[in-house]
């Protein structure tokens, strides 16, 4: 089976090694699709990520400076035990079962939360069994929409909210779509980029603006909301710009919902304007936990199966920009990293 390997920061190979057996209670699955996070895996991909340098401790979950046995380092296998960051998207069609596997079978399409390959072999209970009428090449949004529909539990969107989500990559786009499902009558977003802006527009934004067009930002939503501001903001782009003018977005006793994985110092932050005199709210949120007031509403199997119907009810097919076979992965990824203006989504076919 095909893998791949990051040899150092911005180096990827594909190479091919023998497909393991698989045990009793074990799947192996073929993979049709999947898909590359920009965030996640192009900080790895860069040497960028935190766990390079520094350790989070799981029994106080802080982060502390990592010991040399601790440090991530290159070579990186798709492969090896624990690699998590190496693709989380993949869509596939099972091809060989263990003895005790019960609930899929050979032919069934699943998603996993696994790498960029050719082949992977999972636990029974760590597959997703597609239903039918779900486009398999659509599952690949599976776990964005698993951080997103977060994102809108964080928000606590109510009726006639309006909404204003900065930043329309592959999470803005879903959380445009989401936040209108919710009960937002104005739903805003903020981008600099004209082919996200359309995409946007066309998947149900009343307006986009562009703040390098657009004198302020803030000001304009304040005009267009009888000088209020946005009822809840969302931050999807990972820049520290963007969260200072979100805060400014903000009407004053709100949230500001930041989804993006900032990577490094925020020196474009300024707390000491808006978000002090404005009384702003800043909640993280990410797909690894639900907001603890609402878990006993969104227990993982609830939350499993309202995803795989927003699958087939969102508007999904417009944000692949690009389907690029596995073999010229390392292509995709320095499109990604030189030219993500061009890019929402990548889809690796194989």
């Amino acid at each position: 089976m095909k893998i791949m390997t990051y040899t150092g920061p911005r180096r990827l190979v594909v190479s091919e090694i023998e497909a393991p057996p698989i045990e009793e209670d074990e799947v192996r699955v073929q993979t049709l699709f999947s898909a590359i996070s920009h965030g996640t895996e192009m900080s790895v991909y860069r040497g960028h990520a935190p766990f390079f340098r520094r350790k989070l401790d799981g029994s106080v979950r802080l982060f502390r400076p990592a010991a040399e046995n601790e440090k991530w380092t290159y070579p990186i296998r798709s492969c090896d035990p624990g690699v998590w960051y190496m693709g989380y998207a993949n869509v596939g069609r099972v091809i060989e079962v263990g003895s005790a596997v019960r609930t899929v079978q050979v032919g069934d399409i699943v998603y996993a939360h696994a790498p960029h390959q050719s082949q992977i072999v999972r636990k029974e209970t760590d597959l997703v069994k597609l239903p039918d009428g779900i486009e398999p090449e659509h599952a690949v949004f599976f776990t964005n929409l698993m951080t997103t529909f977060n994102g809108i539990l964080d928000a606590d969107i109510k009726l006639g909210h309006t909404i204003v989500v900065y930043g329309l990559g592959v999470l803005g786009q879903l959380l445009v779509q989401l936040a209108r499902l919710s009960g937002a009558f104005r739903v805003f977003g903020v981008e600099i980029l004209d082919k996200r802006a359309k995409i946007a527009l066309a998947n149900g934004a009343d307006a986009v603006f562009n703040p390098t067009l657009c004198e302020d930002v803030a000001y304009e939503i304040r005009r267009l909301t009888n000088g209020r501001g946005a009822d809840v903001t969302i931050e999807a782009s990972g820049n520290d710009k963007a969260l200072h003018e979100a805060i400014r977005i903000a009407a004053p006793d709100t949230s500001v919902i930041t989804l993006g994985w900032h990577q490094g110092p925020c020196n474009n932050l300024d707390l000491s304007e808006e978000f002090h005199h404005n009384r702003i709210i800043i909640r993280s949120s990410q797909a690894a936990s639900v907001n603890p007031c609402l878990r006993h509403m969104w227990d993982p199997e609830r939350k499993k199966q309202t995803v795989l119907e927003l699958l087939s009810r969102l508007s999904l097919g417009n944000l692949i920009t690009h389907r690029i076979p596995y073999d010229q992965v390392a292509k995709a990824y320095e499109m990604i990293d030189q030219n993500p203006s061009e890019v929402i989504q990548v889809v690796l076919t194989y």
